[in-house]
């Protein structure tokens, strides 16, 4: 009798050992291959950031290319007239000459302000470093706010697709320190490791409570996405009257 009482729960062990088998087998299949659907996912979207960026670097060699050069053209074509005719023309004639000719001048320079933001090539060219420090001083210019830097001396090696996140991240992030901070000052900081870049934007302005409002809820969205797409991290602190920290890490290896 003892026997078959053993026997029964000797079966009964095994069979619960084997479904705990099964069953951990099932869960460990199930996580590797939730970690192969989210790998995939990444390197789509970093493959479609990299055809945006590609699409982008196009477009702005075509206004560059193409485009600018018709302004110029055209803004020679004016001046010469303008020389053929300054002596014959009426007073009200040579305003509209001239008007016309500035007005073209601001196309040029508009358009080459597209062409910039629409793809950054000083990035590529000077690297993350030199490209922070001409986005400060196009920010001073442009928007009368007073942008300290502090950036590495030296060039690091940094990923094309982690520069450019870079990049974008600091230049949402001081465009809604204009917007919405009414700061006079923001400091840009980068500070590069071996494993990850840092990139620092802070401002002193008006700040906001709790979770960002619709006014900063995009541009917060649209920092996260791109250091999501290179496998890094944005964090937003801030605080009324104590200004706002945007903080990404973004990890070099892994991209």
């Amino acid at each position: 009798m003892h026997s078959q009482v053993d026997s029964v729960w000797i079966l009964f062990l095994a069979g619960c050992g084997s479904l705990t088998i099964v069953v951990v087998a099932f869960a460990a299949a199930l996580v590797t291959a939730q970690r192969r659907r989210l790998a995939l996912q990444k390197d789509y979207a970093l493959r479609v950031l990299t055809a945006h960026e590609d699409e982008r670097a196009w477009v702005a060699r075509e206004l560059h290319d193409d485009m600018l050069q018709r302004v110029a053209m055209i803004r020679h074509e004016l001046d010469s007239l303008w020389a053929t005719l300054s002596s014959a023309a009426t007073p009200q004639e040579a305003h509209r000459l001239r008007a016309l000719n500035a007005e073209l001048l601001d196309l040029g320079v508009a358009l080459r302000g597209v062409a910039h933001r629409l793809h950054p090539t000083i990035v590529d060219q000077l690297g993350l470093p030199r490209a922070l420090e001409a986005l400060a001083g196009e920010f001073q210019r442009t928007a009368s706010i007073d942008v300290r830097v502090s950036v590495p001396s030296h060039d690091t090696a940094i990923p094309p697709a982690v520069a450019h996140a870079a990049y974008r991240i600091a230049q949402e992030a001081l465009r809604n320190t204009v917007k919405h901070s009414g700061a006079s000052v923001a400091d840009l900081e980068l500070e590069t490791r071996a494993e990850a870049v840092q990139l620092r934007v802070r401002d002193h302005g008006r700040g906001f409570a709790g979770v960002a409002d619709g006014r900063h809820g995009l541009g917060i969205a649209s920092m996260r996405e791109r250091a999501e797409l290179v496998r890094g991290t944005v964090m937003v602190v801030s605080r009324p009257g104590e200004g706002t920290t945007v903080e990404a890490t973004l990890p070099i290896a892994a991209t």
